[in-house]
């Protein structure tokens, strides 16, 4: 007789702990990898503060810049050049989008570690035989 509701065996407790992992990565990149005892979750999660840090900081300037200039752009005489908003706004747009982009790298790069320790624990479980696929 079961006494517990745990996993019914060991290979499938450690294929639950990858799924784990998989999902502490999907909210928090690096978080998982460092939990499953990979060193590279720490550059994982570095990029991913960094990232986040980029976007949040460069994103609050390009709002209160944006908020300073709309009178410029959309007030009652428009500029005469038509791309003269579109290239400001790029310049005040582009390093929150590479926060965004250093971000996704890191969410990114953890997702495949992730895949890849599920992917190994479901090759050592069919290695073994008697094992639940």
């Amino acid at each position: 007789m079961k006494t517990s509701s745990g996993p019914g065996s060991h290979e499938h407790a450690e294929l639950q702990k990858a799924q784990g992992y998989l999902a502490t990565n999907l909210v928090m990149p690096g978080m998982g990898s460092l939990a499953a005892g990979k060193k590279v979750g720490a550059v994982q999660l570095v990029l991913c503060l960094g990232g986040f840090a980029l976007t949040l900081g460069f994103g609050a300037r390009m709002i209160f810049w944006a908020l300073a200039h709309w009178s410029e752009y959309y007030g009652p005489s428009p500029e005469t050049d038509p791309f003269k908003p579109l290239m400001d706004l790029f310049q005040q747009a582009r390093w929150p989008v590479l926060g965004m982009i250093v971000f996704g790298v890191s969410w990114l790069w953890s997702l495949r570690t992730s895949r890849s320790l599920i992917a190994e624990i479901k090759r050592k479980n069919a290695a073994v035989p008697g094992s639940p696929r």
